[in-house]
């Protein structure tokens, strides 16, 4: 049977009236039902984010836990972002000890979603007429999946299932070993040039953009990383040795001079190295490599006071859109 209006209701934890009030209010919500934030990138351009915050925030959520428990779509293998028991480590240890490693980048994933496909996107799941067009305009803002929403993450990856098909169909073909972890995509094995244009070419067909700029031919005897993680070795993923560095470094400032020194004096405010983000960096090197990460645990939650929260309204999506970039310039931790 399709999935109608009265069953997203039900999902959404809100009347229909209230999801079709919602849907004509998001395009004059903000300030009432999110808030906008942006965020610089590093190699240029600007990141707009939003936060979502009374019954927009509580009914996305509750849309997403239905996305991810009622509708059939399942992750390939292949995908790593997003995706519950997979992550950057699994991503990376697809591509171990391999004789080159491509990286291509997309540009501008999210926005680049715009609202008609996200359309065909839930039709394709069994969605009906009615429900697929409130849904749209729930989960979509100015036309396009917007950066902060807890749908937009399933929902990018509902959208980019043909294209992930067709990409692990041509690695398949080609014999690379193929991984997808938001919008970045590896391919390694024997990798060439031509590999790139023929994966170029399946992007733009199906009106993807690659970033140039992030894309780059990693070769053996190199560095060589995924997702953040060196892949060179064939024994596991490794933290980069630049992180590990940074990270004993910081730890031994602290442990010197105080975290109040550390914050006023050496960075650490303008970096918001606040307690929360130390200790997930030291959680995640901890999952990568535990015999560096769990001392560093210890002697973070010893050292920094819990008074030092740091956490502002929007800081649990600047995390993330933190994470993004410096996974790729290898100056950060999820």
């Amino acid at each position: 049977m399709p999935f109608s209006v009265d069953d997203l209701a039900q999902h959404a934890g809100a009347s229909t009236e209230v999801l079709e009030a919602l849907s004509l209010a998001l395009p004059l919500g903000e300030g009432r039902l999110y808030f906008p934030w942006t965020s610089r990138k590093k190699h240029g351009g600007i990141r707009e984010v939003v936060k979502p915050v009374g019954p927009f925030d509580a009914i996305t959520k509750n849309l997403h836990r239905s996305f991810t428990d009622q509708l059939p779509y399942e992750a390939p293998g292949h995908v790593h972002g997003f995706v519950h028991g997979r992550s950057t480590v699994s991503n990376a240890s697809q591509h171990l000890d391999k004789t080159c490693v491509l990286r291509v980048d997309l540009e501008d994933f999210f926005p680049s979603i715009r609202a008609a496909m996200v359309r065909a996107s839930l039709q394709s799941q069994g969605y009906d007429e009615k429900a697929t067009d409130i849904a749209v305009s729930v989960v979509t803002i100015a036309g396009k999946l917007p950066v902060g929403v807890s749908t937009s993450p399933f929902l990018s990856n509902l959208a980019f299932q043909d294209t992930d098909r067709l990409l692990a169909e041509y690695a398949q073909s080609r014999e690379l070993s193929f991984t997808r972890y938001v919008d970045d995509l590896t391919f390694s094995g024997e990798v060439s040039d031509r590999h790139l244009v023929d994966i170029a070419r399946i992007l733009d067909d199906a009106g993807w953009s690659v970033n140039t700029r992030k894309t780059a031919f990693m070769r053996r005897g190199g560095p060589q990383y995924v997702t953040g993680l060196y892949v060179g070795d064939a024994g596991g993923p490794r933290i980069p040795r630049k992180i590990k560095r940074r990270m004993r470094w910081i730890l031994h400032i602290i442990s010197k001079f105080g975290y109040d020194t550390y914050m006023a004096d050496f960075g650490g405010e303008d970096q918001e190295m606040y307690r929360r983000r130390l200790l997930g960096w030291a959680c995640y090197i901890a999952a990568v490599e535990p015999d560096v990460g769990y001392p560093l645990l210890r002697a973070f939650d010893e050292l920094v006071p819990d008074v030092y929260a740091g956490v502002n309204a929007y800081a649990d999506i600047a995390d993330w859109v933190d994470t993004k970039e410096d996974l790729d310039d290898l100056d950060g931790l999820l």
